[in-house]
């Protein structure tokens, strides 16, 4: 079964979205991270990147990428715990973690 391909880039800047949560492709990990989506050219998909992500957490290569529709409002306490980073890494930071799974 194909998945469907996602919205690019530009489609999100649209919008008004400039960030992206990143799950890790392994329901059982559950690992995820918010970062920062402007380092990307307009005409990549969000789908086009998915393959490119390797989860620090388990190693598993491969993730779920989606706009992050609250990415400039503060991190708030849910159940005891903080929703997302406090400080999103740059895109910079995103992109030395694919140096080094070799991509």
């Amino acid at each position: 079964m194909d998945r469907q391909q996602e919205i690019t880039f530009a489609e999100m800047r649209d919008m008004g979205v400039l960030g992206l949560l990143v799950y890790c492709a392994d329901y059982r990990c559950s690992h995820s991270i918010a970062i920062s989506g402007d380092g990307w050219p307009d005409d990549v998909r969000l789908s086009d990147i998915e393959g490119r992500f390797v989860c620090q957490a388990c190693g598993k290569r491969g993730a779920d990428v989606r706009p992050d529709f609250n990415w400039n409002r503060q991190p708030i306490r849910q159940m005891g715990y903080l929703r997302g980073p406090a400080k999103r890494p740059t895109t910079e930071a995103a992109l030395s973690q694919f140096r080094r799974a070799g991509i």
